[in-house]
């Protein structure tokens, strides 16, 4: 028999479930309109949507800012030792 706490934590689920479904299609709708308004010449508010499509991302995947800050950080350090001469 399923306890008061495991069908919460189930209903919680399913709610991340069915949120984490719902986000993954306003991505879908703003990669399309990123397209639309790059088409028009609006660059800047391209980069805006990438930068909301970004946060959506992270937010479904449950990345973090620190995390995010430590792969930047790890990235941009492995960046810099290939451009330096042997």
């Amino acid at each position: 028999m399923t306890t008061p706490t495991e069908m919460t934590e189930m209903k919680a689920r399913h709610m991340d479930e069915m949120s984490a479904r719902s986000l993954r299609g306003v991505i879908a709708v703003l990669v399309e309109q990123r397209g639309i308004v790059l088409a028009a010449g609006a660059s800047f508010a391209a980069h805006l949507i990438d930068l909301a499509i970004m946060q959506l991302r992270l937010t479904i995947n449950d990345i973090s800012e620190e995390e995010l800050s430590g792969l930047a950080d790890f990235v941009s350090v492995g960046m810099a030792s290939q451009d330096k001469p042997n």
